[in-house]
């Protein structure tokens, strides 16, 4: 996998905080490092030790479930606002999955030390990591029960549906055009379908009208349409 790299026009130069009220609220500015990474770099490995917390200024991370066999599957998406690597880090154990980008992304990297310091010693601090996390739990839970008892058309426009709020949408009259990050084996992981099945989906979706895919965009006619489909 690629490892971060450093950006050639710094991220700390175009002031992050001043657009980004949440993780201004941090006060992560002092005691982090913000680097850009390319579309494909892992943060870290499932198993591996949790030695940092990522803080998403910008971007898009898939967290990656593998069993010894080699076998994976995409459990989860996190975007801007998003933490990732907490649970292993306060718990002390190994990273339960692999996270990597799915776009070019702009993170804070801050050291589990640090945090763990910071975390104990800033009751304020301690409170806006709580709600990041029960959000977080909450929206998880709301997808285990997606993925128990409703239809993989469901569960797909409902990924549909949430890419559409925290992505760059381009409008063009009543269309909207959302991007892609996921190629579409790993929508099928996400959604817990085959390839060849999800492939039915979108077929059956584009027929209706509802959506087509356009240069790695989705494209979709009418979000309301969709949403009652």
């Amino acid at each position: 996998m690629v490892t971060g790299r450093s950006s050639s026009n710094p991220f700390r130069e175009q002031d992050p905080y001043s657009r980004d009220p949440l993780a201004a609220s941090l006060e992560f500015r002092d005691w982090g490092v913000v680097r850009s990474y390319p579309s494909g770099s892992e943060l870290f490995q499932q198993g591996a030790p949790a030695d940092d917390v990522y803080f998403i200024h910008q971007g898009m991370v898939k967290l990656v479930w593998g069993e010894p066999s080699g076998k994976q599957t995409i459990v989860g998406l996190r975007w801007h606002g998003c933490l990732i690597g907490v649970p292993a880090v306060v718990t002390g154990q190994p990273c339960p999955t692999s996270a990597v980008t799915l776009v070019p992304s702009i993170m804070e990297r801050i050291t589990a030390e640090k945090f763990l310091q910071r975390l104990q010693t800033d009751p304020d601090f301690a409170w806006e990591i709580h709600q990041i996390q029960s959000r977080e739990v909450h929206e998880q839970l709301n997808w285990l029960g997606e993925m128990a008892c409703c239809s993989a058309r469901s569960r797909l426009r409902r990924v549909f549906s949430r890419l559409t709020e925290v992505s760059k949408v381009q409008k063009n009259g009543t269309h909207t055009r959302v991007p892609l990050p996921l190629k579409q084996r790993e929508m099928a992981e996400l959604i817990a379908v085959t390839p060849e099945h999800l492939s039915r989906l979108l077929h059956e979706l584009s027929k209706n009208g509802l959506l087509h895919l356009q240069d790695g965009c989705i494209v979709i006619p009418d979000t309301q349409a969709l949403d009652s489909f």
